[in-house]
């Protein structure tokens, strides 16, 4: 092999492109999969309202950071470039409203089927997301709106 040819590189946990919905949408499925598979007690209860509770609480979360992106015109998408600086509650309490409200939809399902197994949705999509989409955001947001982004990430928590 000649020295000068490219040589053809292996996609990278970094450079693999992840869509959160679509993660949080197949984690649900797998976890609904594991959980009717599994024998376990299945009777209705507090677990229910409190689950519901918390998947509201999780959706609602979401599509306000949503829609904030929207009203102010920037990308909501984790691979596009952002046009503006969010910086409004409730991004001024977590950086990430819109994954955690993800991350809070599934933990409320796992709650409302009372299920164990449902409880690894979750766990995975925040280990993904934390690990594999968040960093490449925060480089792109530091490159583009540097100082201000900086001290954004001193004073506001990546999750809580």
């Amino acid at each position: 092999m000649n020295s000068t040819e490219p040589q053809a590189s292996s996609p990278t946990l970094t450079t693999m492109k992840i869509h959160p919905p679509l993660l949080a949408g197949a984690l649900m499925l797998v976890a609904l999969v594991l959980h009717f598979m599994l024998p376990e007690e299945r009777a209705v209860g507090w677990e229910q309202a409190i689950g519901l509770l918390v998947v509201g609480a999780g959706v609602g979360l979401s599509c306000f950071a949503a829609a904030i992106f929207q009203a102010r015109e920037t990308t909501r998408n984790p691979y596009g470039e952002p046009t503006a600086f969010v910086a409004q509650p409730p991004y001024t309490w977590t950086r990430n409203p819109m994954y955690l409200g993800l991350a809070t939809t599934l933990f409320g399902l796992a709650i409302f089927f009372g299920s164990i197994a449902m409880l690894l949705a979750p766990a995975v999509f925040f280990a993904v997301i934390d690990r594999m989409v968040i960093p490449r955001e925060e480089e792109t947001m530091e490159r583009l709106f540097g100082q201000d982004y900086r001290d954004y990430t001193y004073r506001v928590r990546r999750w809580l």
